[in-house]
């Protein structure tokens, strides 16, 4: 359904944008130091970068703007199904969505990593660990910043790899469950608004340190946030997080199940 979409053209976008922020910084380091870059770093990389992780959510939602999807053939599925299998099925496919989404950004980012020097080693790169202590170039900033100490000094590349996309999943899953929720209550433009206004704010939270930027999930998707950089000191654990958003998920899940039991749709014309 969503994979026919016109709209997945915003994904070429993305994936400029990812090979401009993330893997070209990736690879000028890799030619200054003369080392390859680990294949799984970018992905480590992509998934603790405040500014991707506004625009991965966004790309989502965009490409899922029609969720759940109420069209002239609506009323007769719903008959079929009912009410609730109907809510349970749409919740499915947006957890498959989700992670058909990451799926493919994972695979091109790899692809695009591969263009250049890479090494398939699981351990983190002395790009990675010694480029900053080396150079001091403008792209020291910018490697640091998508691969930062809290992140490389404590926890491995795999399990910040995983920990890192799995965070990102239930990102995707939470919005998408606002937006599921909205259309029950008949305010899917008001759950779309919902959804900018708090990854914007998100973002910006995180960008600035504030101690506010727990209350959005934006923070709580970073890894690296939950860390100091050189001691095992723990800012916020990573099971509080977890906790945050299967909460999170279960409420506007059950907010919608409960709406659509009691919602009116005998209006064909509002589907059509």
């Amino acid at each position: 359904m969503w994979l026919s979409n016109p709209r997945m053209a915003i994904s070429l976008v993305l994936l400029v944008l990812i090979h401009s922020l993330v893997i070209q910084p990736l690879h000028q380091a890799a030619r200054d130091m003369g080392q390859p870059i680990h294949l799984l770093e970018p992905l480590a990389a992509l998934a603790n970068s405040p500014l991707i992780l506004l625009l991965l959510p966004v790309g989502f939602l965009v490409l899922m703007a029609d969720f759940p999807r109420m069209d002239a053939g609506f009323l007769l599925q719903l008959y079929r199904t009912g009410r609730v299998n109907w809510a349970l099925g749409e919740l499915v496919m947006l957890c498959a969505a989700a992670a058909t989404y990451l799926a493919g950004v994972a695979l091109a980012t790899l692809l695009l990593t591969m263009l250049g020097p890479w090494s398939a080693s699981m351990e983190w790169s002395y790009i990675v660990t010694e480029y900053s202590w080396n150079f001091d170039l403008p792209n020291v900033y910018t490697v640091a910043s998508l691969l930062p100490k809290n992140l490389y000094l404590q926890m491995s590349l795999f399990t910040a790899v995983w920990k890192s996309w799995g965070f990102v999943f239930l990102y995707l899953v939470l919005g998408g469950c606002v937006m599921m929720a909205a259309s029950m209550l008949r305010m899917k433009f008001a759950g779309i608004l919902f959804n900018a206004a708090v990854m914007l704010s998100g973002t910006g939270l995180v960008l600035l340190g504030s101690e506010w930027m727990w209350l959005l999930p934006c923070a709580h998707t970073l890894v690296w946030a939950h860390h100091t950089e050189y001691f095992s000191d723990v800012v916020f654990p990573q099971w509080g997080s977890l906790l945050y958003f299967m909460v999170g998920i279960l409420v506007l899940a059950s907010i919608a199940l409960w709406r659509v039991r009691r919602r009116d749709f005998d209006s064909v014309l509002e589907f059509t």
